[in-house]
This record gives structure tokens, C-alpha cells and sequence, in this order.
């Protein structure tokens, strides 16, 4: 697959970490450089989640054919223009069967809520406007004068009409669409597959003990539940040792059997880091490797012949927070998703922030309304290592470069669960 990714000066070689940039510029770095995938076709009990890829049109009106809104009579408005009125019942029409004959002077029909109504008539008459008589008659007490309770043939769609788009997010409502106008089998973009390597000595499974100097494998869990909750399909390489033979064939693996892949720790200058090398020599093309944000500055991006890789920081809130900005926009545009150019929220800030830093910070939150607005209330954290702190948490605050706000400010907040459809500001 061609991506047709754009060269940036920053791109580097082995050992080299480039010139950091902006979370605003490596946002879009990483859109610019995720290829929309090819078609496939699914069933349309597979479809709910995929955007479509082909224009539908329908092969029927709808409705197919005049039906009743209501239980009642169908009747002509001549024969209850004085009321009450007494009608003998021709016929009974439930769903799934057509009437026989069209409506006769002084006769009505009983019609069920989406039956066929007979040719004549005008109106239908709620049931419960009605008393039943003996010998098959009917007294219709009230007739509406309004509304005809009948949905014309066609109402909603005419046949050959295109009822869906190609760009089109399919939902509940559109997937039902797609039944009622007969499309068994649609065309939609594929959804990337995305391969997750964790990396380090340290590492051990999460049903394991941690020995000495060991702690458990979080990234991996994180990332596949990220993915997992946003309907895109991932798989584990496992834990890959702080050794550049080891490492360079779990990363092959993943670049020959996914669309994406995500790496996990290992990624910055230290003795150890042997990542951004391996890339090298696998014939990654990196496009960044620097972000100005904190935490998450050792962020790398880069592309090969076939997909995209991420070498996300190794503390468990760092890789949460690159995959919120970078990783979930990367896979919903790949899947064919609008991913829109939005503000973070702004909030109330319920505490007091300072930033001495010359990097974006990226601090948990727990964000609720208040009145028709939001307020952001701190959220005590030890650091991009403390998982424990964003099992309190729903949003992450931006403070800016040096930047101090007190108690009622406004700050600036993603929310977790919309996070991928929100940009920073430039410069923020």
C-alpha cells in the first residue's frame, strides 16, 4: 500500500530523537499520514460500526403500499361526514395480508397498525372511536378530521432513491435502513488491525508475580481495551526483551500482520532504548520523535510499506494519553471516520494548577456539569506511572508552556471518552 506520506525535516535516523514538535503539529503528522484502507464487503448483520463505502439506493417504496397508522376502520369520508355513523365491516385486514376489494359505499374495513388499507379509502378510524355491533356491523363514533391515520406509498423512500452515502456511519437506525430497502451485503472501509508489543526486562504477565525489580505488563492491557471499546481488532505480540534481536522480529511480525502497530516503552535515548533503531532497520521512516508534552515527550511516529507504527513511553498514563491524542484519530481515519478539528472543552477549574515547564502538561481530571457548563476538579496523580490515579479520573486538563491558573479559572479539558475527536489549539 502506497501511503504517499509527506516528508518532514524532523524524520531521523538511529539515535537520533529529531526536532520535537507540538502536540498540534504531530496531530497532524499522524492524519496526514494514516491511509484510508481498502473496501470490503459484509454482511449487514456484520455492518454496525463501519462506514459504508458505496451509495445504496432502495429497491422498493416505503412504505410499499398505503397502509394504516392505527387499529381502526378504514373508511370513506363521505360515510361519516354525519356521525355517529353505522358501517358494515367488509372485510378484516391484519399485517402480512392485502385487502380483496376496494371499499364500497356504506361498507368499511378493519384494518390492523401497518396493514394494507382497501383502494378508496380516505381515512381510518381509531378503534377506540368505534362500537362494535352485532350482525358485522360498526358504529363509528368520531372520525378525525385532521389526519387520515393512512401513510401514503412512498411516504418516507421511493424506490430508486439513494437513502445512504458513502461516508456514512452505520448505526442501529442505518443498519435497519439497509434491511428495509433489501441491501443484505454493503460495502464498507475496512477497520485497521492493530498488533500491541510491550517491551522491557522488567516485564512480567499479569497473572504472574513480580519478583525483584519486576513490575506487571500494564500497556498491553490498556491498549487492547482502548481498541477493543472504540470496535477495532487488536492482538498482543507479547512482552519483547531490552535485546535489538528479539525486538526487531516481534516488530516485523506485527508490520507483516497488521495495520498498525503500537510498542510500548523503550522508545526514548537511554542505554536500553534499542526501539528507535530497530525501526531504522526495518525500514520505518520516522516522522517524529519528540512531542513537546508532558508526559509523553518520547512519542515516535512513523510509517512503512503497508501501515503505521507508534512507539508509545513506557509509563501506563503516558501511553494512555498519546493513544487519546495521536493513535485513536490514526485508526478511526484509517476505518474511514470524519475526524473533526475541535476545541477541548472549557471548564471551571476546581483547584490550582501551575506549569513551570517549557512543555504542554496533560494532567487527570474528574469533569462534571455544572449548570450549562463544566467544572474540572484536579485529580491527585504521582505521576505518568500512576495507573491507579485515572481509575478516578474521566478527562485529562491541558495547561499551556509556564502557565499558572487558580481556582475558577478556565482551563482546558478531553474528556476520555471523546478524546479522539478533539484538537489542541495551535501553540496550546
Amino acid at each position: 500500500m502506497s501511503l504517499g506520506a509527506p516528508w518532514y525535516p524532523n524524520c531521523c535516523g538511529p539515535n537520533k530523537e529529531g526536532v520535537m514538535v507540538s502536540i498540534w503539529e504531530a496531530r497532524r503528522m499522524v492524519l496526514e499520514n494514516a491511509p484510508l484502507l481498502g473496501e470490503v464487503e459484509v454482511p449487514l448483520a456484520e455492518a454496525a460500526g463501519h462506514v459504508l463505502a458505496q451509495k445504496v439506493a432502495s429497491d422498493v417504496d416505503l412504505p410499499p403500499f398505503h397502509k394504516s397508522a392505527m387499529d381502526g376502520y378504514a373508511v370513506r369520508a363521505e360515510d361519516v361526514r354525519d356521525l355517529p355513523a353505522v358501517l358494515k365491516v367488509a372485510e378484516d385486514v391484519p399485517a402480512g395480508k392485502f385487502p380483496e376489494r376496494p371499499l364500497a359505499p356504506g361498507k368499511c374495513t378493519r384494518v390492523m397498525t401497518g396493514a394494507p388499507v382497501p383502494e378508496g379509502t380516505d381515512l381510518v378510524v381509531m378503534v377506540e372511536d368505534t362500537e362494535p355491533l352485532p350482525d358485522g356491523r360498526v358504529r363509528i363514533l368520531k372520525a378525525p378530521r385532521d389526519k387520515t391515520n393512512v401513510c401514503p406509498k412512498g411516504e418516507d423512500v421511493k424506490e430508486g432513491e439513494v437513502v445512504l452515502s458513502p461516508g456514512h456511519i452505520l448505526g442501529p437506525p442505518e443498519i435497519g435502513l439497509l434491511a428495509a430497502v433489501g441491501a443484505e451485503r454493503v460495502r464498507v472501509f475496512r477497520r485497521p488491525k492493530v498488533a500491541v508489543l510491550a517491551t522491557g526486562d522488567e516485564l512480567v504477565c499479569a497473572g504472574e508475580r513480580p519478583g525483584p525489580g519486576q513490575i506487571r505488563d500494564v500497556n498491553t492491557y490498556s491498549l487492547l481495551a482502548l481498541c477493543m471499546k472504540r470496535g477495532f481488532d487488536a492482538e498482543s505480540l507479547g512482552i519483547a526483551r531490552d535485546e535489538p534481536g528479539e525486538l526487531r522480529e516481534r516488530i516485523r511480525l506485527g508490520m507483516g500482520e497488521a495495520d498498525v502497530v503500537l510498542v510500548s516503552a523503550g522508545v526514548s535515548v537511554g542505554d536500553y532504548d534499542f526501539v528507535p533503531d530497530v525501526l531504522w532497520e526495518l525500514g520505518v521512516r520516522t516522522v517524529f520523535h519528540k512531542v513537546a508534552m508532558k508526559p509523553g515527550k518520547p512519542t515516535v511516529f512513523g510509517v512503512y510499506d503497508g501501515g503505521v507504527l507508534f512507539g508509545l513511553p513506557g509509563n501506563p498514563v503516558s501511553t494512555i494519553v498519546t493513544f487519546l491524542l495521536f493513535v485513536d484519530p490514526v485508526l478511526r481515519r484509517m476505518a474511514g471516520f470524519p475526524v473533526g478539528e475541535l476545541a477541548p472543552l472549557k471548564a471551571l477549574l476546581d483547584g490550582r494548577l501551575v506549569n513551570k515547564g517549557d512543555r504542554t502538561a496533560i494532567k487527570p481530571c474528574l469533569l462534571a456539569r455544572e449548570g450549562a457548563g463544566w467544572r474540572a476538579t484536579p485529580v491527585e496523580s504521582h505521576g505518568s506511572a500512576d495507573i491507579a490515579s485515572l481509575s478516578k479520573a474521566n478527562a485529562f486538563m491541558v495547561i499551556g508552556r509556564e502557565e499558572r491558573l487558580e481556582l475558577g479559572d478556565t482551563v482546558d479539558v478531553i474528556p476520555m471518552e471523546v478524546g479522539c475527536c478533539l484538537l489542541l489549539e495551535a501553540g496550546g
